[in-house]
């Protein structure tokens, strides 16, 4: 995985839809809320963020993990990793501009 930069984790925050970065602002590295919840939060439909957990994962940014409740699937979650933090950071400092 190729580490990001303070100005490509910028370039990044800059490209990202206003859900996108919705939806990070809600995500982190040890906490997150399930696609449902994440949806219920932004107003966004559940496929949206089910393609921005997808997306996110596929720029390692993040890592999806399915939540279980007894022996059932009850969604998935993004969890952040040091990259997407980095983004998380960059969308932060935007928002304060």
């Amino acid at each position: 995985m190729i580490p990001l930069t303070p100005t490509s984790a910028e370039a990044y925050a800059k490209r990202f839809t206003p859900l996108e970065r919705k939806v990070i602002l809600l995500c982190s590295k040890e906490r997150s809320w399930g696609y449902k919840r994440l949806s219920e939060m932004t107003g966004a439909t559940y496929r949206e963020i089910q393609k921005i957990g997808r997306d996110f994962q596929v720029r390692s940014l993040a890592y999806v993990s399915p939540v279980r409740h007894a022996d059932e699937f009850a969604g998935s979650t993004i969890f952040l990793n040091e990259r997407g933090l980095l983004v998380k950071e960059a969308v932060s400092k935007l928002k304060e501009s």
